[in-house]
């Protein structure tokens, strides 16, 4: 069962917000604006005591002109190389309702603070990573479990802050938004390949000033997506899946067309997407229901009770991968919304999935109430 969350909120909200909730978040002072100093990652859920954060900032300009950066958790104290996790955070969806007059950043977003900075990637890695004041999202319940049960298992663990509100999709010069109306190019796909690519290309991490603090087995790479985060883990799996053992969704919004069906309850939401995705007509082909090159290790994680978007954005994804090869699919049933990161048996249980022996889970599979 989750763990309740432990702060309270009073947000704008402009109709239903399906995706993701706005919110307002505050880091303590000394937090603020981490730089690349070691900080331990101590959540009440990490059992070992060398854990630690480190951030990395990168030659990749957020839509504010601050850098964009990606914070490494790893054990200090370790010795041997161990798997790599890329950790895609939620709630990477934002864009301006109505332009002001001082640059396309300015007027009002689609949230009632603007997830198109680096302040707001910063605040969400340290959300994910339960080290939050009050949640910046309060309509997930990040308790910081997910990357406790990595930490404690010993994997070097990746994670990006998506200051594009793309959904993971967008790609300077490769997959374009709509740059007439954002004004600025989104880079959600392209920091998220960054990832893959420090990891593989060792020229390419000393040009972004990257020097590995620990040993890190790039023979063994996962993704994990919480929400929309999901989505950019289909993206790197149709991009790079071969170099990947192993993925993970988390309460994945994985087919769009449930909201682009209902045009009256999510006309922002449409707006927003189309911008990020343009044509939208054939959007539900965009899903882990349609061919996706899979890992030898997948799981799917969803609820038919999460408040947070329609149960057609889930099911469908569910049901075809049901019964494949190597695939768990897990229906908590809880009303919840990124199941992993709030309850430690559910985000062990991934993890043990992820990481464990081959022989942990049977060649078959396994489905929970996939339905």
């Amino acid at each position: 069962m989750a763990t309740p969350s432990r702060s309270t909120y009073t947000c704008r909200v402009k109709k239903l917000i399906p995706l993701l909730l706005c919110g307002c978040f505050k880091l303590p002072q000394d937090l603020a604006d981490p730089n690349t100093e070691v900080i331990p990652f101590d959540n009440e859920f990490v059992t070992v005591d060398d854990a630690v954060v480190q951030r990395f900032d990168l030659k990749l300009k957020c839509p504010d002109g601050e850098p964009a950066s990606f914070h490494l958790v790893y054990r200090k104290d370790s010795t041997e190389p161990a798997p790599a996790v890329i950790l895609l955070h939620s709630g990477a969806f934002d864009y301006v309702l109505q332009p002001g007059e001082d640059g396309p950043l300015s007027g009002l977003h689609y949230h009632a603070e603007s997830r198109l900075s680096q302040a707001f990637a910063l605040r969400k890695v340290w959300e994910t990573l339960g080290l939050q004041i009050d949640d910046l999202d309060p309509g997930e319940n990040n308790l910081g479990t997910l990357p406790a049960a990595f930490a404690n298992r010993g994997a070097v663990q990746f994670i990006p802050g998506n200051c594009w509100g793309d959904m993971w999709h967008n790609e300077e010069g490769v997959v374009v938004n709509d740059l007439e109306l954002d004004g600025f190019n989104r880079n959600g796909r392209t920091i998220a390949s960054w990832m893959l690519r420090l990891l593989s290309e060792s020229d390419f991490a000393s040009a972004q000033d990257v020097n590995w603090p620990t040993g890190i087995d790039a023979s063994k790479i996962f993704l994990v997506g919480l929400g929309d985060g999901g989505r950019g883990v289909r993206e790197l799996l149709l991009e790079s899946g071969s170099v990947v053992a192993g993925a993970a969704v988390d309460s994945v919004p994985d087919n769009l067309a449930a909201f682009v069906d209902l045009p009256v309850d999510f006309e922002d939401e449409i707006d927003g997407l189309s911008r990020i995705y343009g044509d939208l007509t054939d959007i539900g082909d965009e899903s882990f229901a349609n061919d996706t090159p899979l890992p030898d290790r997948f799981y799917y994680l969803w609820s038919t009770s999460n408040p947070q978007m329609p149960i057609a954005a889930s099911r469908p994804a569910a049901n075809a991968l049901s019964g494949q090869l190597g695939v768990v699919v897990k229906n908590t049933g809880a009303a919840d919304h990124i199941l992993s990161n709030s309850d430690m048996d559910v985000a062990e249980e991934l993890v043990t999935f992820l990481l464990g022996p081959a022989d942990t889970e049977t060649e078959q599979g396994m489905d929970e109430a996939a339905d």
